[in-house]
């Protein structure tokens, strides 16, 4: 029987668009769910909620994010299996520096919101257990931002002769094949 993940789309992301697609394509043991989540930048509370909430009633045992939303997969306070794909670490930081693909404005973020994330942004207490259940893929060419180095102190498990972040070719939207191939190397980690 299947195991259940949920994929965490990141900001202004599609939650059934190409890496939704190729995960559902590389990796067959898993149902993969993903549904919006229309205020991951702008209520992160709630956001939390959502995903605590779904991750309780459909059982979930993967959580996976792509960017925005790898921050809220590494911020899910449960010991549970995490895959963060481009992983927005810091986004107080970052999502101020993007542009609305519409009209090209600043994106603009409540201070609470950025007093939320910059809370979160502190990383505290991250358990050990946790750490040896989460693995990153990190793209050589991500032209927004690369935080491998960061994830690596953060989450490296202390006691794992594996690591547990892997750097392969592509952009922030990693292309298919190069995805594919990380996401089977993910799938040996765990």
């Amino acid at each position: 029987m299947k195991k259940n993940a949920l994929y965490i789309h990141g900001f202004m992301g599609n939650p059934k668009g190409g890496t939704f697609e190729t995960l559902k394509k590389t990796l067959t043991k898993w149902n993969i769910h993903s549904i919006p989540f229309p205020d991951l930048h702008t209520d992160v509370k709630k956001t939390q909620c959502l995903i605590r909430d779904y991750c309780k009633s459909e059982k979930v045992d993967l959580l996976i994010g792509a960017s925005l939303g790898a921050f809220y997969v590494l911020q899910y306070e449960e010991i549970i299996d995490k895959l963060v794909i481009n992983p927005c670490l810091y986004p107080s930081i970052e999502i101020p520096k993007l542009r609305d693909r519409s009209t090209g404005n600043p994106i603009i973020l409540s201070d609470k919101v950025l007093a939320d994330f910059r809370e979160m942004e502190k990383y505290k207490d991250i358990p050990e257990e946790q750490k040896r259940r989460s693995f990153g893929i990190f793209a050589k060419d991500d032209e927004l931002f690369h935080f491998k180095d960061s994830f690596d102190k953060l989450f490296q498990y202390k006691e794992d002769f594996y690591q547990n972040s892997i750097l392969i070719k592509g952009h922030h939207s990693i292309e298919e094949e190069y995805l594919a191939d990380g996401l089977k190397q993910a799938e040996k980690y765990f």
